[in-house]
């Protein structure tokens, strides 16, 4: 039995809107912000901008996959049935291993609670905000969307307060060409891709359009809206965080210096609270929310026992994938695994994951025609080979940046994964035949009855 056909479609427009700003705004607005200034000064708040801009351009190819075959767990299906099924596997294998930055968010968010109350053990409230998160998910996806939103929306109201209490404190005379490109240029663009990590995350809706009420339009819309408004609202906080305090005194820390000398204690608290401690919440649980979509379509797919992709009758939620990444999560919480090594560990190979979509893309319109017309975001096929090859280019290069930062040990265990994960793809042979109509796509597509059998057969 397909157990992706029982995902309820529930998710709104504003859902997965709220699901898309809570992904985005994450550790890195909070951690970054300060190393990308002692990167390149002021120029950090063109920094942001030109990353929201980059990062729309590496998330095209997965919002024009989405808007022409929107799916449950999309990424890995457009790979396994556009390039082939044994890239899939190879996809669905790194996919899993950077979930472990399920713990680094949670670990963090407890670190900003430490520091509002000293002495707070910190492992035992990351295990908790996992488990609590775990629970909000399992109860259902339209719940834990809910929560999402109300946590989005608090967070928003935090960062406003900051932009709005700094912004008559900041000296705007930091702004100039000495002070915003110390480093010249090569410090500016080193620090654009050290905050594209901040800036990304919109493109993981594309997991769940078999349970939103009109996912050709609402993803590629999503993808937009969200990116552009995170990254002026990083552009406004990155002002503040740059302008208010010499520049040698903000470099290289996080916002909690600026934020004790603009906002008056009340208003501190809701700060950290509401936006430091809600921006990692809203990331973990928009990442409950998506994580299992693609691992559901490789049950299907035969790779994975069946049972695991059950779904919950009552809740429409996969229970027991659910509870594989909850432990996924929580092993290096237990295990003390420190924020580095899991960070190094999970961000190695993400942007990796996200170029497979950007090379699918590009077979779309020669395999599969006459789902690219009926897309609600379709582009002439140079245009699109030449966005798909600059967004690999990007997510490849910026990729390496993080590998190579690594640690010799890591670096030779990341590409030890990578080797191994590529063998077993390899010699996965059960699903040879998969095709693009194995894809199960969401009820509103439009069905063509006059394609033939080489194109697309909406089930």
């Amino acid at each position: 039995m397909q157990q992706s056909k029982h995902l309820k479609k529930v998710l709104s427009l504003s859902d997965v809107m709220g699901i898309a700003i809570g992904q985005i705004i994450g550790a890195g607005v909070m951690s970054l912000t300060g190393i990308g200034i002692q990167m390149t000064g002021s120029g950090i708040t063109p920094a942001f901008i030109l990353s929201s801009l980059i990062t729309l351009l590496t998330m095209l190819p997965i919002a024009i996959l989405a808007s022409s075959l929107p799916t449950t767990g999309g990424m890995y299906q457009y790979t396994s049935r556009l390039l082939s099924p044994k890239t899939g596997v190879f996809w669905l294998l790194l996919f899993i291993f950077l979930q472990i930055t399920l713990s680094l968010y949670a670990l963090s968010f407890a670190q900003y609670l430490e520091g509002l109350l000293p002495g707070v053990p910190v492992r035992t409230v990351a295990f908790l905000l996992l488990t609590v998160l775990f629970v909000v998910n399992i109860v259902g996806i339209k719940s834990a969307s809910i929560v999402g939103n109300l946590m989005v929306i608090t967070l928003i109201l935090a960062l406003s307060f900051f932009i709005l209490f700094g912004l008559p404190h900041v000296n705007f005379s930091v702004f100039s060409t000495s002070s915003m490109f110390p480093d010249g240029f090569t410090g500016f663009f080193t620090a654009v891709g050290l905050v594209s990590f901040a800036t990304g995350g919109a493109q993981v809706v594309a997991e769940l359009g078999g349970e939103m009420k009109n996912p050709k339009r609402d993803i590629p819309l999503v993808i937009v809206v969200a990116t552009i408004f995170v990254g002026l609202l990083y552009a406004f906080i990155a002002s503040i965080a740059v302008g208010v305090l010499p520049i040698p005194e903000v470099a290289g820390r996080p916002l909690t210096s600026v934020a004790k000398e603009v906002l008056p204690s009340p208003v501190f608290i809701c700060f950290m609270v509401g936006g430091a401690m809600f921006a990692l919440a809203t990331t973990l649980n928009a990442t409950f929310t998506w994580v299992t979509k693609s691992l559901l379509i490789a049950i299907e797919d035969g790779y994975l026992p069946k049972t695991l992709g059950t779904v919950n009758k009552r809740f429409g939620t996969p229970h027991w994938l659910l509870l594989i990444f909850y432990i996924i999560g929580i092993l290096p919480i237990v295990s003390g695994m420190s924020l580095d090594v899991v960070a190094q560990l999970g961000t190695g190979i993400s942007l990796i994951v996200f170029a497979f979509p950007a090379l699918a893309v590009t077979q779309l319109p020669k395999k599969y025609p006459e789902a690219y017309k009926q897309s609600f975001f379709k582009l002439p096929y140079p245009v699109l080979v030449v966005i798909a090859t600059a967004a690999i280019v990007v997510l490849l290069y910026q990729s390496y940046l993080l590998i190579s930062d690594l640690k010799l040990g890591y670096i030779m265990g990341t590409f030890a994964y990578i080797f191994i994960s590529a063998l077993i793809a390899h010699f996965s042979n059960k699903k040879s035949n998969l095709s693009i109509e194995s894809i199960q796509f969401a009820k509103n597509v439009p069905k063509n009855e006059d394609w033939d059998k080489n194109q697309i057969f909406i089930k």
